[in-house]
This record gives structure tokens, C-alpha cells and sequence, in this order.
């Protein structure tokens, strides 16, 4: 009785830890689920490249609607958008269809963000109630795997911190940085759920040739 009374209570300890993280992982994923169900959700995306900030902006109307724009310096605004099977782009005033087969590429990618769920999204330690530019979130910290031993020395660590409404349940910040209070942030992505987007169809757009 007691040598199983020791084993029951070392394996609970030896357990704590794993049901954690999946119970981390898990609310991360039901977030990102609920996304999904949402009637009309927009990312708004910073990258940083050596020519300055790259703002991507998507919003989704799903199954089949979707709009983005890229704004990077010194580039015209490039638009990109879905109207159920068809996908029109423009850089400056004049729309073009896009050939079938990138069409079927951008559906598979509005797909994947809006319908199908990920077939892992990662682990996650719960971080928490976070106060973040004066705005309570729960908080996820990304938890890495070991550096693969090719990999560079002296490469900074990243992680993945996503930042959840609490009121809503919906994620609100997706941001990935390296370690420590001055790090810097190299992604950083902001969600919005508006009531209703418009996102128009360009049945006229001629339809671009091959280049």
C-alpha cells in the first residue's frame, strides 16, 4: 500500500508539469478555433526588413473573401483580392485578375487561415494575466525546442508570445522576440474583429498574362 501510495504520488508529480503545458496548448488552440467562427476577423502584420517596416494588413470574410495590402517603403501599395473563386491584385489604380492557378494558391491559404484548424500549433506555458500598453491580456509564452547542433552559435532565441482577449477569448497579439527586457521584436501581429467588412468583387479586371 504504501510503495504504490509512493508511486501514485511520484507519478502526479511527474505528470503536473505535461498536463500543464497541454492545458497551456490547448487554450492557445481554442483561441485561434474560435478565430475561425468569427464572421469577419483582420490581421494586421510588421515585419522589419533591411529597407524598413513591411506592413501586411488581411481581412477575411470567411469561407471565401479576403482582402490584403502590403505597404512597404518606397513601393506603391501592392492589393490583393479573393472573391470566392477568383482573386484580383493591383499595384496603383488598375485591377487585374489573377491566373486560375494563383487564385487556387491564395484559396488554399484563405482556407487554412479561416476553416482548417493547424495540425499543431506548437507548446505554450500559461504566462498569465499580462498588463501590456495599459491593456490586461492572457498571456502564452511559446515554449522552443533544443537548437538543432547545426545551428548558428551566438543565434538569439526567439519566442512566441500570444496575447489573448480575456474578455473575448479571442487572440489580440501575436508578437515573436528575442529574449530579455531590450529585445527586439522581429513579427508582430495585431487582430481585429469588426462587425462587417466589404470586400468587393472586379469582374471586368482583365486577366493578367504570363510574365
Amino acid at each position: 500500500m504504501h510503495r504504490c501510495a509512493l508511486f501514485c504520488a511520484l507519478a502526479a508529480g511527474l505528470a503536473g508539469p505535461a498536463l500543464a503545458d497541454e492545458k497551456c496548448r490547448g487554450e492557445v488552440a481554442a483561441a485561434f478555433n474560435k478565430q475561425r467562427t468569427s464572421r469577419a476577423f483582420a490581421m494586421t502584420t510588421e515585419l522589419k526588413t533591411p529597407s524598413g517596416v513591411v506592413e501586411i494588413k488581411a481581412e477575411y470574410q470567411p469561407p471565401d473573401r479576403m482582402r490584403q495590402t502590403v505597404t512597404a517603403p518606397g513601393q506603391e501599395m501592392l492589393e490583393t483580392v479573393l472573391y470566392g473563386q477568383r482573386a484580383y491584385s493591383r499595384q496603383g489604380t488598375k485591377w487585374e485578375e489573377l491566373m486560375p492557378a494563383v487564385a487556387q494558391t491564395i484559396i488554399a491559404q484563405v482556407r487554412a487561415a479561416t476553416i482548417d484548424p493547424p495540425k499543431e500549433v506548437g507548446n505554450f506555458d500559461c504566462m498569465g494575466t499580462t498588463t501590456l500598453d495599459g491593456k490586461e491580456y492572457l498571456a502564452y509564452r511559446s515554449v522552443e525546442k533544443q537548437a538543432d547542433a547545426g545551428a548558428a552559435t551566438g543565434a538569439p532565441q526567439l519566442h512566441r508570445m500570444i496575447y489573448l482577449d480575456p474578455k473575448t477569448g479571442l487572440p489580440a497579439l501575436n508578437i515573436v522576440a528575442g529574449d530579455g527586457p531590450n529585445a527586439e521584436t522581429v513579427f508582430k501581429a495585431t487582430y481585429d474583429y469588426p462587425e462587417k467588412i466589404e470586400i468587393e468583387d472586379h469582374p471586368d479586371a482583365p486577366l493578367v498574362k504570363m510574365r
